[in-house]
């Protein structure tokens, strides 16, 4: 069941970051079925700290999808609450030592770089997010879940290839 969530979430991040790279919304929806599942997969792995920022990725993918151009201020409030409550809950893992530097780091780009893209901040979402895929792969790695960590990889070059096409439009 870990190997077929492992595989399966890591495949349709990847595919999310594709959609998106190549401004189809649908990458959106995509991005917020993959973090349902990788609720319950880092869950399973004791990964607490990447259980909950997709916990908030899923709000954040959901409105990315949904968003309009005319902005709503009680949306935009309760995306800042999401954020906080997820900053929360990292902070909380980091200072009660469950959680690396490099986890705390890699989480809080991931919830960033969302944040940023959602935003048509495109430059700045991309470069957090190929940072956050870098420390990922690290994590990944280390905690012996290789295939996972082999597409943080993938995922960092597709989010690369995002910011450099950003700066060429």
């Amino acid at each position: 069941m870990i190997s077929f969530l492992q595989i399966f979430v890591s495949l349709i991040f990847f595919a999310n970051k594709v959609f998106v790279l190549i401004d189809k919304k649908f990458g959106w929806l995509v991005g917020a079925i993959a973090a349902v599942l990788g609720t319950i997969y880092f869950f399973l792995i004791h990964l607490y700290c990447y259980a909950a920022l997709d916990a908030g990725l899923i709000v954040l993918m959901g409105y990315g999808y949904l968003v309009k151009t005319q902005k709503n201020s009680k949306v935009e409030n309760l995306l800042r609450l999401v954020i906080t409550l997820a900053m929360v809950v990292l902070a909380y893992f980091s200072f009660a030592g469950s959680m690396s530097i490099i986890e705390f780091l890699s989480a809080s780009g991931l919830l960033f770089g969302t944040y940023f893209l959602t935003h048509k901040k495109v430059i700045t979402g991309w470069l957090i997010y190929t940072l956050a895929h870098v420390l990922g792969a690290i994590i990944g790695y280390h905690v012996n879940q290789i295939f996972f960590a082999d597409f943080q990889i993938a995922s960092a070059i597709v989010t690369l290839t995002g910011m450099v096409k950003s700066f060429k439009s």
